[in-house]
C-alpha cells in the first residue's frame, strides 16, 4: 500500500478541550462535517466517504478555546525514530528467521480510492441516516460505561463491571508516564448483536475508576457506531468514564489533526488471515515534553 497505518496522538491540543469545558455529550453540532469545506471527496470500496478539508478548517477550530490557535506540525519528541531505530537493531541482531518476526504495517482501504493533498486531512463523513438506523453525527458521541453508576452508589459492589462486559488490561502504575505505545495485530474479530463490540487499544486513564479522564485508540468491531462489522481504526475520549461525557474520531471537540493519511474511523485494510503474513497497527499516545501542554 505504501502508506503505513502507524498514528501519534498529541495529548496537547486534547488537553486543551478538557480543561476548558466541552458539551455534556462530548460532541457538537456546529462540526464542520459533509462536503461543505472539502477540497476533494474520495469515495471508498466499502461504502465510505472520506473528504479532504484544508487543515485550518477542520472541525476542531469551531471549539472557542482553538480560535487563534496555532498549529504543531511536528512533535518536539518523536517515538517513531526512536522506536525505528531500536526495532532494526534488534532485526539486525536476530538471524534466526523467526515468522512471528515478519510482521507488516498495515494502512486503511480508502487509500486503494484515492489520497488526500498536502495542507489536507481527511476525514471520514459520518451518516445522518442508513438502513441500520445507526447513530447520526450528534449521537455518534459517547460508549456506555464501563462500570454502571448505580453500582457506584453500593459500597458493596463497587467493583462489578456492566453485565456482560468483560477486560484484559495490562496496567503499570508508581511513575510520572507521558505517553504509551502498543503495536496491535488487525483481524476480524466476531460480533454478533448489534449493541456489542470489541476493541483492542492503548489508553491512557487518569483519576477514580467511576470518574477516570481518558485518550484511548485502536481497532475496534463497533455496529452501533460504524453501522457495520469492518474492523476500524478509532480514537475515544471523555473526562469523566463516559457517564456524561465521551466522543469517537473526528466529533471530539478540539481534537486537531495534522497527518494527510489517516482518517479517523476508517476501515483497516489488508487485515491478517489465518496461516497468513500478519497485519498490525504502531499506536503512540503521548505528551509532548518540551512544552507546558
Amino acid at each position: 500500500m505504501g502508506i503505513k497505518l502507524m498514528s501519534i496522538l498529541m495529548l496537547q491540543v486534547t488537553l486543551v478541550a478538557i480543561s476548558r469545558g466541552v458539551p455534556r455529550n462530548g460532541s457538537s453540532s456546529k462540526q464542520n462535517f459533509g462536503p461543505k469545506f472539502a477540497v476533494k471527496s474520495i469515495q471508498s470500496e466499502d461504502g465510505d466517504v472520506i473528504d479532504c478539508i484544508g487543515i485550518h478548517n477542520q472541525p476542531a477550530f469551531n471549539h472557542p478555546a482553538l480560535r487563534n490557535h496555532k498549529i504543531q506540525m511536528r512533535p518536539t519528541y518523536d517515538p517513531i525514530m526512536v522506536t525505528k531505530n531500536e526495532k532494526e537493531t534488534r532485526e539486525a541482531s536476530d538471524h534466526k528467521g523467526n515468522r512471528d518476526l515478519y510482521i507488516t504495517t498495515t494502512a486503511q482501504i480508502w487509500h486503494k480510492s484515492g489520497s488526500c493533498h498536502e495542507v489536507t486531512i481527511p476525514i471520514r463523513r459520518v451518516p445522518r441516516k442508513n438502513k441500520n438506523k445507526v447513530t447520526t453525527v450528534d449521537g455518534h458521541a459517547r460508549k456506555k460505561p464501563t462500570i454502571s453508576p448505580y453500582r457506584c452508589k453500593d459500597n458493596k459492589s463497587m467493583n462489578l463491571l456492566r453485565a456482560n462486559h468483560s477486560l484484559a488490561i495490562l496496567h503499570t502504575d508508581g511513575y510520572a508516564y507521558f505517553g504509551a505505545k502498543g503495536d496491535i495485530k488487525v483481524c476480524y474479530p466476531s460480533v454478533e448483536l448489534d449493541d456489542e463490540y470489541t476493541t483492542s487499544q492503548v489508553a491512557l486513564k487518569s483519576g477514580p475508576y467511576n470518574q477516570y479522564e481518558a485518550i484511548e485508540s485502536g481497532r475496534a468491531v463497533n455496529p452501533s457506531v460504524y453501522g457495520d462489522r469492518q474492523t476500524r481504526f478509532f480514537t475515544y475520549w471523555t473526562i469523566d468514564a463516559s457517564v456524561e461525557t465521551g466522543c469517537f474520531d473526528a466529533t471530539c471537540p478540539g481534537f486537531v489533526q495534522i497527518g494527510k493519511d489517516i482518517a479517523l474511523g476508517a476501515a483497516i485494510y489488508p487485515i491478517s488471515k489465518p496461516n497468513e503474513l500478519p497485519y498490525q497497527i504502531t499506536i503512540f499516545i503521548f505528551k509532548s515534553l518540551n512544552q507546558l501542554h
